[in-house]
C-alpha cells in the first residue's frame, strides 16, 4: 500500500507544507510537486514538514535534489519545522545545515 501524503502550497509565502509519509512509493509524485513549486515561485523556498510523520532516503534525496536546483538558480531553501522522526533523519545524515537548520 502506498504511503499517503498531502501538500499545501502557499506561493505568496514561498512555503510548501507537507503532511503524511514520503517513501519510495510516492517519491516520484513528490519530486514532481517540488519541481513545480520551484518553477512557480521565486526567492527562498520554505518547507514546513511539521506534519510529515515519515521520510525515507528516497524522500530525502528529493529534498537534496530540490536544494541543488534552487542553488543553481541562486535561491535558498529552509526547512522551517519538522517532526522528531524527520529531525533524527536530518541529524544522522548531517543534512540540517544544507536546509538552514540549527
Amino acid at each position: 500500500m502506498p504511503a499517503e501524503w498531502t501538500i499545501r502550497k502557499i506561493p505568496e509565502e514561498t512555503t510548501m507544507v507537507v503532511h503524511g509519509e514520503i517513501d519510495f512509493t510516492v517519491t516520484p509524485e513528490f519530486r514532481v510537486e517540488l519541481h513545480n513549486f520551484i518553477n512557480e515561485t521565486s526567492g527562498e523556498m520554505k518547507l514546513d514538514l511539521s506534519g510529515l510523520d515519515y521520510l525515507d532516503s528516497s524522500g530525502l534525496a528529493s529534498l537534496i535534489e530540490a536544494r541543488r536546483i534552487l542553488v543553481q538558480k541562486g535561491r535558498a531553501i529552509t526547512i522551517t519545522a519538522v517532526t522528531d522522526q524527520v529531525d533524527r533523519l536530518l541529524h544522522l545524515t548531517q543534512m540540517k545545515p544544507l536546509f538552514n537548520m540549527a
